[in-house]
Order: C-alpha cells, then structure tokens, then sequence
C-alpha cells in the first residue's frame, strides 16, 4: 500500500508538472496579431489549424497584406497551405477565419460561409474595428512572443545605486505620435521588454502611459515590473518641479522609475534639486542625467547633487564609444545607457553593413541589429534602440541567446572612432 501511494503520488506531481509545462510552452508561443503595427487582442481557437499558423510565425514573423472585399472584410494571402476543418459558418465583427486553407480573413461585418476557426478579436467595438479595417487594405502581422527568456547567456538587470534594477534593454520612442508610442510600447511589454524610454520633449508621453495600462489591464505585465524613464526638456528648466508633475500626468503613472535632465541647460542646478525632491516626495525612484559627455561635466553635477546620478544617457554607438567616461563614471556606480545604439536614423543601414558587425551576423546566425545590441549590453551599456515596427522590437529583444567572443568584442571595440553624429 505505502509502495502503490507513493506511486500515485509521483504520477500525479508528473500530471502536474507535465501540465505546468505545457502551460508555460504556451506561454512562451504566445500568437499575437497586429493590424498596421497595432497590437490587438485575439482569443485563438485551440485547433490543428493555429498550431501550424503559431509554427509558422514562429520560423519568422507573417507580414500578410489584406485588402477589403464585400465591405465587411479583409482578405490577405497566407503564402502557404494550413491544415483545415471547414465548416458552414456565420461569422460577426472580430471573426478571425482560415478561407481554402491559404487565406486569413478578418470581419469587420458578417459573412456565411465554409470556414475555419481561428480566432476572434476582443476588446474592440465593432465601429473600433471598422475604423481600423474597413476604410482602406491593411498589413496584418503575425508573430510569436518571446516570452520570458532563459538561458546561460542571459544577462540580468543591473542594480542601480540607488537600489533599484533597470533592464539593460528596451523601447526608445523618440519621434514616434502619440498612437505610435501606445502601439509600440504594448507590441514592447508583450515581447518581454519592461524598459520604456520616453520624455516631455517627445510629446508623446500620454500615448507611452496608454500602452502601459492596456499591457496591465490585458494581464501582460504588472507596472512594477516596468521600468519607466522620462525627461525634463529645456523649456522647462524654469518650472522643473511643475514639468514632473506634468509627466506623471500625462503618463497617467503614480511614479517615474528613472527622471533625467535631457541635456545640459542655465538652471542645471536647480532642475536637479527638483528632481531629488521629486524622489523625496516618492513621484521619482531615481534620477539622472542625458547628454553630459566628459568627466567635467558630470563632475559640475556631482558638485551640487545631493543624490548620486544613477544613470548617464548619451549618444552611444559603433564609431562614438566614449570609453573614457564610462570609465570615470564606474567610480560612482553610474550605469551609462546608449541612445542611437544602431547609430541614429540615417545612419543605421551604415553600422548594419558594416563588414566586421555582418561577418560576426553570419557567425552567430542573427541580425546585425542583434549583434549591435548584444555589443552594447556585454559591454556594460543599457541600450534603447527605437521602432514602431513589432518585428523589429521583437527581434531587438532577442539577443540573450548568445554571446559574443571575447575576440569578437575586441574587433567591435576597435571600430571607436570617437565620431558623434549630434551636437546636443
């Protein structure tokens, strides 16, 4: 009896077990969908015909052009045949179906006909959908989360000296609208990313804290596993206290994980004492500064600041490494974060070609984009790089898989040429 208990006991942790992984396998092959590079919520059937569409998406993201046809939905080629179980079927808004194996369609209306299931997009009026499907074709992506990662190369977040973590990458959304900024920091937080970078320059902070409450209230991420930074711009030097207040109503946000001065200005000291009052008054966690390039620079911060800086957020790329002050600056625990970490927009396809980042591309099999990006983080940087584009945060977020040789690292370092692409 106590053999056969113990038995059914191990059967049973195994029963769970076994469901608790697959669970998490799920997890991890998440399906998302996005319409024009907005994120969508979908409640994907559990047929053979999603697993081979999960599976495909998985191999690489599905960039599905759609066109309208009959004024009620949109019509786009898969580019490959998928397992089917057509059934005569009345569709309603929202409705995701497979049409003759080879075709998704997507009804912003309803339709009779032989389909099968897919999926069904919730969280959208039938106007909302409308308006985003039936007034002109749409690009329909189609691809598969990260998930959480894991593995001997993975590197974690770095400890700041104020005591808090900060992921070593995330989103930059410098330059993105307000509707850009929400969809990309959703696509963002629902590939694993939990840094956002933003600032009252942007003007785009009230989109950044849309995409933030829609990731909590979809259950994708709580906000205290999101790492949110923000800048006090030039025109506020003079109200810097009012300009916090005013980034942390527009982000709609209790509190600022990281406030930086964007760049150096006439009331340097003063917005900086706003800023430590900001974190007394617990609106701020920690605080920094952005365009501060040489050791008396930040030496003219340090001579004020009552609060240590825990971050410098510089110009940072290939052919402008700024060895020198990431040095002096390890001394005080400042972490240094890298924006234009692909080199800036007109520059970016340059660092891509360059004959050293795609040989070492082709080694690894991965992007130049990831060997960039995986340069900047072993190299102790924290990097932004910005997107709109989910397959590109997507594929930016996947560079903890591998690990750059110590002789590759070497060959990226001697690329510096100490050359900055801006003046700021």
């Amino acid at each position: 009896m106590r053999r056969a208990a113990v038995i059914g006991i191990l059967v049973l942790i195994l029963l769970l077990g076994g469901s608790g992984m697959a669970e998490d396998k799920d997890r991890e092959e998440n399906l998302l969908l996005f319409i024009d590079g907005a994120a969508v919520d979908v409640d994907w059937e559990a047929n053979e015909s999603v697993s081979a569409l999960r599976a495909l998406a998985a191999e690489k993201p599905l960039e599905i052009s759609m066109s309208m046809y009959g004024g009620f939905e949109q019509v786009g080629p898969l580019g490959a045949n998928l397992p089917k179980q057509d059934v005569q079927t009345q569709t309603d808004y929202g409705d995701i179906v497979l049409y003759s194996g080879n075709q998704i369609v997507i009804f912003h209306g309803s339709n009779s006909w032989a389909y099968t299931r897919l999926g069904h997009i919730r969280g959208l009026s039938q106007a909302e959908l409308k308006d985003r499907l039936g007034r002109h074709d749409v690009t329909v992506t189609l691809t598969v989360s990260a998930g959480t990662q894991s593995s001997e190369f993975a590197l974690p977040d770095i400890t700041l000296n104020s005591g808090y973590s900060m992921p070593v990458i995330g989103l930059g959304t410098w330059t993105l609208s307000n509707d850009q900024a929400e969809a990309s920091v959703y696509a963002a937080l629902e590939t694993g990313m939990r840094l956002i970078d933003t600032a009252r320059y942007y003007g785009n902070e009230a989109g950044v804290g849309r995409g933030i409450r829609r990731a909590v209230e979809n259950g994708i991420v709580a906000r205290e596993e999101i790492f949110v930074t923000s800048k006090i711009m030039p025109g506020d030097y003079d109200r810097a206290a009012r300009g916090i207040d005013d980034s942390l109503r527009e982000l709609g946000l209790d509190y600022i994980d990281l406030m930086l001065i964007h760049q150096p200005g006439w009331n340097d000291e003063a917005v900086y004492r706003a800023m430590e009052q900001a974190v007394r008054d617990g609106k701020v966690r920690s605080i920094g500064i952005s365009n501060y390039y040489t050791p008396e620079a930040v030496e003219q911060v340090l001579s004020f600041a009552k609060i240590m800086p825990a971050v410098i957020q510089n110009e940072n790329h290939l052919y402008y490494q700024n060895k020198a002050l990431q040095e002096y600056v390890r001394q005080y625990g400042i972490a240094v974060e890298s924006w234009y970490p692909f080199g800036g927009r007109g520059h970016t396809q340059e660092h891509f070609a360059n004959e050293t980042i795609a040989r070492i591309a082709n080694a690894h099999g991965k992007t130049p984009a990831q060997i960039i990006l995986r340069w900047h983080i072993q190299d102790g940087y924290i990097a932004i790089p910005g997107s709109s584009n989910p397959r590109h945060i997507a594929e930016n977020f996947d560079v903890f898989d591998f690990e750059l040789t110590d002789q590759e690292m070497a060959e990226i370092n001697s690329l510096d040429r100490q050359a900055r692409y801006e003046n700021w």
